[in-house]
């Protein structure tokens, strides 16, 4: 079964089956969109909760704002209704919690800035590991729609 590696900013996706993986989701928020009767999966590893009018040649899973839209029209290319797509989130954390004691860390408007935008496309979130204060590695079984996120001394977790 092919592995395909998700960097930071990219969305990639697969059909009926393969692994989507994505590593060192700190305060990124990983994304899986899937729908089960098409057998497809897409996946973002989202950097920032919006984009900036300046940054033209960013890719679009840079951002939450540009990336979800990106992510729901690659579901859509290779064949998945948009009313079946179901995510999945991960990541999010606040590695520097002293940082930002006044403000919501960036971990956790990139979570806001995702589940708005999903909510917006009418997609639900049918299971999430974010927040925290760890680093986090997603991989995503597209044949089965099965996530499963792992953090160093942590016993592993299926979303």
């Amino acid at each position: 079964m092919s592995e395909i590696f998700v960097n930071m900013g990219e969305i990639s996706s697969a059909k009926d089956h393969g692994i989507l993986t994505t590593v060192g989701l700190g305060s990124c928020v990983g994304v899986t969109l899937y729908d089960d009767r098409a057998k497809v999966g897409v996946m973002g590893h989202i950097f920032l909760p919006r984009s900036r009018p300046n940054d033209q040649g960013a890719p679009p899973g840079k951002y939450a704002d540009t990336g979800i839209p990106a992510m729901i029209a690659e579901a859509i290319r290779l064949g998945a209704s948009k009313i079946r797509l179901q995510a999945k989130l991960a990541g999010g954390a606040n590695l520097f919690p002293n940082l930002n004691m006044k403000s919501l860390s960036i971990g956790q408007q990139n979570v806001e800035a995702v589940k708005e935008l999903l909510s917006k496309h009418g997609i639900p979130i049918v299971g999430q590991d974010v927040a925290g204060n760890h680093g986090r590695k997603m991989r995503f079984f597209v044949e089965n729609g099965l996530v499963s996120v792992t953090a160093i001394g942590r016993e592993p977790v299926e979303i």
